[in-house]
This record gives C-alpha cells, structure tokens and sequence, in this order.
C-alpha cells in the first residue's frame, strides 16, 4: 500500500498527525517541548512527523519496514533540508537501539500491523529514557466493523472479539497478505500497564477540519487527502483512531 498512500494522503511536514482531518500536535501539545529531545518514529512511512519534529529542534530517528516508504522518506528528507536519520526495520523489535536512548517513541497507524503488540511495548519500554513519552496513535476498535451508508452507522457484530482485517491487495510470491489487528480500550490499557507504562491521556480524535470545510474555513489539518474522501460520513460519527499518551 505504500505507493498508494503516499500518492493518495496529503500529510504535513509541519506537523505531528494523529488522525485523518483531525488537530495536530500544534494544537493538541502532547508531547510537549521537544527542542533537543531524540526521538523514535516507528514505521514512519514518509517520515513526515520526523521531519516535522526535526524542524521544532528534535534529534529524530524514522524507522520503516517498507524500503519504499523510505525511498519516499528520503525525497522529503532532502526536500526539507533536515538532519533525519532513516532506518530499515521491524517496529515490532527495534532492537538495534540502546536501551534508554530515547525522549519520545511515537508512531501513527503503525501499531495495528503488529501481531505482538506485547513484545513491542516491552521493546519500546527498554527504548525510552525514565520519565519518556510514548505515543500510540492507532486505528479504533470500532474500525474493524462495516460502515452502512443506508443506515449511516458501524454495524458491531462482537466489539469484545474484533476481526482481524486481511488486505485484499496483491502481494509478491512469498508473501502474506496485509493484515489489520484491532483491539480493545481495555487490552490496549492492560498491554501499556502490563510493561510499566503510566497512561497519561486517551484521545479519540474529532475530524474539526470538516466540520471547518463546511463553513468555508481555511483550517488545514496535517492529514488528509483522497485516501481519505469515501470514509467522510464514517469519520463526522466514528472516530477513526484512538491514541494513548503514556509515560515511563
């Protein structure tokens, strides 16, 4: 899907994106100051959020699976004119790090790709330096279930056991098809606990940019684009994603 995204979202390189149309770290300050802070982004695609905390002082480190998400990366990263390092890797064991060499650990829709989210969090415990930020923007629980245009509504078939999505798109011979792991408010909360993270917040992002497109306003969110423009009547009643503000 990385061609596709890329192509198809319009994302900010001034920015932290948390959820499609919705406010960003600007308005939303969860990270606080970040001016000579490290920071890990964690399948970060394009490496937007790095580059854009890279701009606001930070030392940022983007790390994807995709080479061609970081072939993208790295056009931006020239594009910008900013000190980004870019690494190739398994979000689900960033192992290559020392132990305590991080402020900050955020990724957005990256964590729903993972089938242990429970290594991972152990993983990125070791990372972060004491009193750290993790930032786990991901997809909803409530995304796992259809929209009915009809009905303009999610039909929930069995919230406390979501499905897990299996992409239809075409992979390479050798492959697994693309799968999506959704989970609930309480796993989530008892994997973060489980590791010794201290959840601080829980967000579930409104889309204000198309309520402020409706009224003609110039507000301009720091995710958006065509990938986007068929969920618009699901986004205005369900929020996309959910994100967790956690501490070391």
């Amino acid at each position: 899907m990385s061609e596709s995204y890329q192509r198809d979202s319009q994302i900010a390189l001034d920015d932290v994106h948390y959820a499609p149309f919705a406010p960003g770290e600007r308005e939303l300050n969860l990270l606080g100051q970040v001016d000579g802070k490290r920071v890990l982004e964690l399948a970060c695609g394009g490496a937007q959020n790095s580059i854009a905390l890279s701009r606001w002082g930070a030392s940022t480190v983007g790390m994807d699976i995709s080479p061609t998400q970081l072939r993208r990366a790295l056009t931006l990263r020239s594009e910008a004119k900013t000190q980004v390092e870019l690494v190739m890797g398994d979000m689900e064991l960033p192992r290559m790090f020392k132990p305590g060499s991080f402020d900050i650990v955020l990724s957005s829709f990256g964590w729903e790709f993972i089938p242990d989210l429970g290594v991972c969090f152990h993983e990125c415990y070791a990372l972060l330096k004491p009193g750290g930020v993790m930032i786990v923007s991901t997809a909803h629980p409530l995304n796992a279930f259809v929209w009915d245009e009809r009905q303009q509504a999610v039909l929930v078939t069995d919230y406390f056991n979501p499905p897990v999505e299996v992409w239809e798109d075409s992979v390479p011979d050798g492959h697994d098809p693309g799968t999506t792991f959704f989970h609930t408010f309480e796993e989530m909360f008892g994997l973060l606990t489980a590791e010794g993270f201290r959840i601080d917040k829980v967000l579930e992002p409104y889309p204000t940019a198309l309520v402020a497109e409706a009224r003609e306003s110039n507000h301009e969110p720091p995710y958006a684009g065509p990938y986007w423009d068929e969920s618009r009547d699901r986004l205005l009643k369900v929020p996309f994603a959910i994100v967790y503000v956690a501490s070391k």
